[in-house]
């Protein structure tokens, strides 16, 4: 932290979930948990009567043509025997 000049120390990804309590008494930065950011950050949310965007750049994108892609609940993969249900 100090070579990088670091302030905080961001933890993301779900296999680093709950990591933050177990070193954060060992660095001298403020160390956030990625998931339990998000967590909070929806707590806050909801009562301020959020509602999914429609427009502008947080919008869902458009849907997007597939090619190859398995669209029904039998992929070649299962009927080859490579799944099973």
């Amino acid at each position: 932290m100090a070579e990088d000049g670091a302030d905080v120390v961001v933890l993301a990804g779900a296999p680093l979930a709950g990591l933050a309590q177990v070193v954060r008494d060992r660095l001298p930065v403020p160390v956030i948990d990625c998931q339990q950011a998000a967590v909070k950050r929806l707590e806050g949310l909801i009562p301020l009567g959020a509602t999914p965007v429609t427009a502008g750049s947080f919008r869902r994108p458009a849907a997007k043509l597939s090619t190859g892609l398995s669209v029904g609940p039998d992929p070649p993969a299962m009927r080859a025997g490579g799944l099973t249900t």
